[in-house]
């Protein structure tokens, strides 16, 4: 019986001490309620709480960048084509035509009878702007005024006409751009009414030409104007200057006209100012 008792107390404390030893090391491996950080202090005061500790996580983030690199080579080659371009020269015409209009200047011992007038007229031509010589088909009209001072016997009482029509030779002589200058000469056919011309005066006895009247000196002898178309023929030379715009042209113009009779000539000085179009 007391053997019996003393097992009995044995297997006992056996158990008890096995129980303690269960939990003593079930506290020894949760180390992480025991333990402390080593750079955190332990305050403790009397009569204060302990704060709660405020843990702060450093998270490091690595970021990486991929770079592609394109390997393709990008050749460009430079190419130059020249294109030819055509040019082609404005075609000037040759043929031309165009209207003037300007003062009639009485000359020579004809100026006595008769004073500034005027005339207007046209003209068609073939003129090729890169060559020397042109013609040209040339027409006018012209009315005279009288010097007072004469009878109706002498200068006639209705107005003093001329008609022209002539083929003149055009000489370009300098072409600079749109400006060029130019000399004409030609034949004239004359058709007059009313008009007073200049008679050659000789010593022939008898007189072979007409000399009706005279105007006080030897040297101007006239025939009487009379009422009735008459034709002769006559001659003219001049100059004048083109402006050009384009396919239009203005020009100014002087002539020294010539209408044979009697074996003598009225002169007169017509200066136009026209146009001309090709």
């Amino acid at each position: 019986m007391r053997v019996r008792n003393i097992t009995t107390c044995a297997l006992g404390l056996a158990a008890a001490l096995s129980v303690v030893t269960s939990v003593s090391a079930a506290q020894s491996s949760d180390t992480t309620r025991l333990r402390r950080p080593a750079d955190q202090r332990i305050s403790i005061s009397k009569g204060e709480v302990e704060r709660p500790v405020i843990r702060v996580d450093t998270v490091y983030v690595t970021r990486y960048d991929t770079v592609r690199v394109d390997n393709t080579i990008v050749r460009v080659d430079t190419v130059t084509v020249t294109q030819t371009v055509q040019v082609f020269a404005p075609k000037v015409r040759a043929l031309t035509y165009g209207l003037y209009a300007g003062l009639t200047n009485p000359i020579d011992n004809v100026d006595v009878i008769y004073r500034n007038s005027w005339h207007l007229g046209g003209r068609v031509g073939w003129e090729p702007q890169n060559r020397l010589l042109g013609l040209r088909l040339d027409g006018g009209y012209t009315q005279l005024n009288r010097e007072d001072g004469f009878t109706a016997q002498q200068v006639g009482t209705d107005t003093p006409r001329i008609l022209h029509i002539g083929l003149d030779a055009k000489a370009n002589v300098i072409n600079i751009g749109g400006f060029s200058t130019y000399a004409v000469a030609g034949l004239n056919g004359y058709r007059f009414k009313n008009v007073s011309t200049v008679s050659d005066l000789d010593a022939a006895t008898p007189p072979d030409d007409p000399c009706d009247f005279m105007n006080g000196d030897d040297d101007s002898c006239f025939q009487f104007a009379q009422d009735r178309w008459i034709n002769k023929f006559g001659w003219n030379f001049g100059a004048g200057a083109d402006f050009a715009f384009g396919s239009t042209a203005l020009f100014v113009e002087t002539r020294f006209m010539a209408l044979q009779s009697n074996d003598e000539r009225t002169w007169t000085m017509p200066i136009s100012l026209g146009f001309r179009i090709r």
